[in-house]
């Protein structure tokens, strides 16, 4: 049942979806050609291993693409359903509202895991450009690429929820937006945020405890959000 939802899904996604998918990756990479150019002498001068501070310098922007991105794609996701109003007819067919709710998270998760790979692939081209001695660090760039994604599942689940119930999808863009700007300043916030985990960074210096947090928070606020569009009148 859910992989013929699954297939129903990808079929009914726009051009403008996949726009989103490739356009994250470009963005970060764009900025990263920006930032070496104006200030590469500078940045090399600031840490012996090149790599590690490539990796640090995405995951700068990395962070704020993931929520920014999280918040677009649940929005045009549920959205589908909320412009033609379509709610109605899909929820009154055999199938269960809690399968079509993971269907929703499902799909939205899969576009983003897209974006993260490709931020994988492009961050070893980018660094191979410059010719660095030091040997690339597959392992490193594994984790801060895919990392993120994990930490932020809580993001998705929030903002699908937020997306699905509400009809002018305004609210949820705004807070989305909202979310993903003040992550930029949530460096040494309170560890609770969940708009800081995708950074890796917290009081015991190991990410995987935010990765963990994440993909924990991330399973509830999905159940969570579906038991509740389960039980509401959504139009």
């Amino acid at each position: 049942m859910i992989l013929k939802l699954l297939q129903g899904e990808f079929k009914k996604l726009k051009v403008g979806m996949w726009i989103l998918v490739f356009l994250g990756p470009i963005g970060i990479f764009a900025l990263q050609a920006v930032n070496f150019a104006v200030r590469y002498d500078w940045l090399i001068a600031q840490d012996r291993e090149p790599w590690q501070m490539l990796l640090h310098q995405i995951n700068i922007f990395l962070t704020p693409a993931i929520l920014l991105g999280t918040a677009l794609l649940a929005s045009l996701i549920a959205g589908m359903e909320h412009e033609t109003g379509a709610w109605r007819r899909v929820l009154t067919l055999p199938i269960s509202r809690i399968s079509v709710y993971f269907t929703k998270f499902i799909v939205t998760g899969i576009l983003l895991f897209i974006s993260t790979c490709l931020t994988f692939g492009g961050t070893i081209i980018f660094g191979y450009v410059f010719s660095w001695e030091q040997s690339i660090p597959y392992g490193e760039i594994l984790i801060n690429s895919f990392y993120p994604y994990f930490a932020a599942l809580p993001v998705l689940g929030l903002q699908l929820w937020l997306s699905v119930t509400m009809k002018n999808q305004g609210s949820p863009l705004t807070f989305g937006i909202t979310g993903a700007v003040v992550s930029l300043y949530l460096y040494g916030g309170p560890e609770w945020l969940i708009w800081k985990w995708p950074y890796l960074e917290n009081q015991w210096d190991i990410p995987e405890i935010s990765v963990l947090l994440g993909v924990i928070v991330g399973l509830l606020s999905l159940v969570v959000g579906a038991i509740d569009f389960n039980r509401r009148d959504v139009n």
